[in-house]
């Protein structure tokens, strides 16, 4: 069915109802006017039978009466049913010549019957003059004569008339209400027969139409879920994307924070180089100067030769820590774990700073668990304790004090040096734990240091995910606590 049909299948119906539905109005009002019609037919034809009978029974049999009844009494009283018959004559007979005449009643008969009666109503004047006379026996003649007989027979005859007429006219309006009756049920038939096509029309589009409406809501929802799904792959697209350049931001972040440390190792690098190694280089040269040239004596060697020793020992940490250092900034140093006791190695240790303690008549203690092992890199672990012993006794002042303690806790071995020395202020300690260097200050005994064991203590702990804390007070000591994982 192509679409410009469609409107005419669906308006064709609609008017024809329409039509229809006018057309059953019209003919319920046009059947109440009939039977309003009807009623008013039915009742002035009552009303003319009324009248008409009124005809015989108020004027003939008034003047029959009236004019016996003074035959037999000659009072004028006996006189009163003729008179009345007399006065209403004239009226009654108009009123049923109009309703007569409205209805187109042939008036023949009527107005024989009017003549007759008029005839009559003159003999019956004659017979009452007679009586009045004394009279008697013209009256008896002619009362005798029975000539209200005929009156009689027109009467009859202009009733029938009256009453066919009136029964037609019944007739006619019967058979108008029937055909109007009839014309609206066919009128209503024609109705339900168009209407219920129509319904069916109309219930089928309106289900077509559902129909359309359910697949454009489902075909609108999966657009809507496309849409949506094309949205989330989108957002996910660029949530990908953004992520990849925040790694890539990330990873040029990172590479830009080692290209900076890298700078500051050089840098720093440099800066020992250039003044923590000048010193003992400068004094082995002027030593050497002096040694070629005999100018000292020998107590002067003696003492030069010790100078050059410490020189010595000072200038080998010194290298170690900046080799070692420079390796783990520039990521070229491995964590080589090994099993081994802790608390053997801080014992060991301790030995080794026997000479430096005594010359600066400081007491080493120690205590720690009877074994302590644990998986990690040894050297560096050792390395660490070096730095920490080391720098106890560079600022400890003779006759100090050094406690070095080792423990098991849970899961983690615990080293803690407390020394009596000098202290650091708070200032000092947060550029320690936050920034990892700061400038070597000498010892009690003037002695001197490259600034660069905590910041290796830091890497090489860091380096085995353990713990570090400093605790000091200027004047009071320090004390700095390092854990690593036992295993």
């Amino acid at each position: 069915m192509t679409a410009d049909k469609k409107p005419y299948l669906i308006w064709l119906p609609v008017a024809l109802v329409t039509a229809l539905l006018s057309l059953s109005i019209f003919y319920t009002y046009y059947n109440q006017q009939v039977i309003n019609s009807n009623q008013k037919i039915h009742q002035h034809a009552e009303e003319i039978r009324s009248n008409v009978s009124e005809l015989l029974w108020g004027t003939i049999h008034g003047i029959d009466i009236g004019l016996r009844g003074y035959a037999l009494i000659p009072e004028k009283r006996f006189l009163q049913p003729l008179e009345l018959a007399l006065a209403d004559k004239d009226s009654l007979f108009q009123l049923v010549e109009k309703d007569l005449l409205t209805q187109n009643f042939p008036m023949a008969s009527f107005y024989q019957f009017r003549d007759s009666l008029d005839a009559y109503i003159a003999l019956s004047m004659r017979m009452k003059d007679n009586v009045t006379n004394g009279q008697m026996n013209t009256f008896i003649k002619e009362l005798s004569a029975d000539q209200g007989y005929g009156l009689w027979i027109m009467y009859e005859k202009f009733s029938i008339a009256v009453d066919d007429f009136e029964n037609a006219i019944k007739l006619q309006a019967a058979q108008r209400s029937e055909a109007a009756i009839n014309n609206l049920y066919l009128v209503q038939v024609a109705l339900f027969l168009v209407l219920a096509p129509t319904m069916m029309l109309y219930v089928y589009y309106f289900r077509k139409s559902l129909k359309v409406s359910h697949e454009l809501a489902e075909t609108e929802a999966a657009r809507s879920e496309l849409v949506r799904k094309q949205n989330e792959d989108l957002e996910k697209q660029v949530a990908e994307r953004t992520n990849a350049l925040r790694m890539q931001m990330g990873i040029i972040q990172s590479q830009h924070e080692e290209l900076t440390t890298i700078n500051q190792a050089k840098d720093k690098i440099f800066s020992v180089l250039s003044h923590d190694l000048r010193g003992p280089l400068n004094n082995l040269q002027n030593a050497i100067i002096g040694f070629r040239h005999n100018i000292f004596s020998p107590e002067e060697s003696d003492d030069l030769l010790k100078k050059l020793e410490s020189n010595f020992e000072q200038t080998n940490e010194l290298l170690n820590n900046l080799l070692l250092w420079s390796k783990s900034q520039m990521k070229g140093i491995s964590l080589d774990k090994q099993e081994f006791d802790l608390s053997e190695s801080v014992l060991d240790l301790t030995k080794t700073f026997s000479d430096s303690s005594q010359a600066k008549k400081i007491t080493i203690t120690t205590s720690s668990d009877e074994h302590l092992p644990v998986k990690a890199g040894k050297a560096m672990i050792e390395m660490v304790i070096r730095n920490l012993i080391n720098n106890a006794i560079k600022f400890t002042p003779e006759g100090g004090v050094i406690n070095i303690h080792a423990e098991s806790k849970e899961n983690s071995a615990v080293v803690e040096v407390s020394d009596s020395g000098v202290g650091m202020n708070n200032e000092t300690v947060d550029i320690i734990l936050n920034k990892g260097y700061v400038a070597s200050t000498p010892g009690t005994n003037e002695e001197k240091g490259s600034g660069m064991g905590l910041m290796l203590v830091k890497e090489f702990i860091k380096l085995h995910h353990g713990t570090f804390e400093i605790i000091s007070k200027q004047s009071r000591g320090t004390t700095i606590r390092f854990s690593i994982p036992k295993n």
